[in-house]
């Protein structure tokens, strides 16, 4: 991800972490303020420091501004949605396998956490958001932590997926719904021909309905994973596992294309050809 090298600026994001490493992280505007438990600290204060600065409160306390790692902006930033946590984050841009220039379709923009991720590729996403609240949230929340070269490849459409009028086609999508199923039907006329699907879904009964929809739409399913995260303590000759992990928040299933695009044929009126009609769901 990006780092201020001239210091940071109106508008970009700042961790702000005390000696006893309690975080902060901070939407930078000229002359905002934050009450912290050490004081009243200005943004304007920060505002054109280097990472690693030291800035004082108006008591005199200090603290240690830091860019923020992708991890801390997801699960610190703003939101209105329920979050992606990074590690689900990092598993589902994986088996997204981008590149540069691919296209993107995400249904589900929440936050903006994964549209980040998505769009550090440089890759170009076009996002469908029902809730004009979290579209522009989401934004801002992109335009804060990415430079204008990355953040300049969102496009965000305001609407049901199910319904938009969509142009082109995409080399992947991904979707972070409490029904994809509803939308998967449409997918395979959206898709490349071995384009790439990713949901994340929170329980299994959703995972269930879309796997089903996924076969029955000439979809091969990958894989359906959670990730479970624990980290260690290393504290010279203590080496232990930390009590608390970061257990399920979430399943996500990778999908992929069995065949070429349905195409109108002669024999049908024009409508386009159904794919489970030729393919037994596996």
């Amino acid at each position: 991800m990006s780092r201020p090298t001239q210091g940071f600026q109106d508008g970009s994001f700042v961790l702000v972490v005390d000696p006893k490493d309690r975080r902060l992280l901070l939407r930078l505007e000229r002359g905002a303020s934050v009450n912290t438990h050490r004081g009243l600290l200005l943004h304007d204060s920060i505002i054109g420091l280097v990472s690693g600065s030291t800035v004082m409160t108006n008591s005199g306390s200090s603290f240690v501004v830091y860019a923020p790692s992708f991890a801390d902006v997801v699960l610190e930033m703003p939101r209105g949605a329920q979050i992606i946590y990074p590690k689900d984050i990092a598993a589902m841009l994986g088996e997204l396998s981008l590149q540069p220039g691919l296209r993107i379709l995400e249904a589900g923009f929440g936050s903006g956490a994964l549209t980040m991720g998505m769009l550090s590729y440089g890759v170009k996403v076009v996002t469908v958001e029902k809730r004009e609240d979290f579209a522009s949230r989401g934004r801002k929340n992109v335009e804060s932590f990415l430079p204008l070269e990355l953040s300049a490849n969102l496009t965000v459409v305001h609407g049901d997926v199910v319904e938009v009028e969509l142009e082109g086609l995409f080399d992947r999508i991904a979707l972070d719904l409490l029904d994809p199923w509803l939308v998967i039907p449409r997918l395979r006329s959206l898709l490349v021909d071995n384009g790439r699907v990713v949901i994340y879904v929170t329980n299994i009964n959703q995972v269930q309905e879309a796997v089903r929809t996924l076969r029955s739409n000439a979809f091969i399913v990958d894989s359906v994973k959670e990730i479970l995260e624990r980290s260690w303590v290393v504290n010279g000759d203590v080496v232990r596992p930390e009590q608390k992990m970061v257990g399920h928040t979430g399943f996500i299933i990778s999908a992929k294309t069995t065949q070429p695009r349905p195409t109108k044929r002669a024999d049908d009126s024009g409508l386009p050809h159904d794919p489970s009609i030729d393919v037994t769901p596996l």
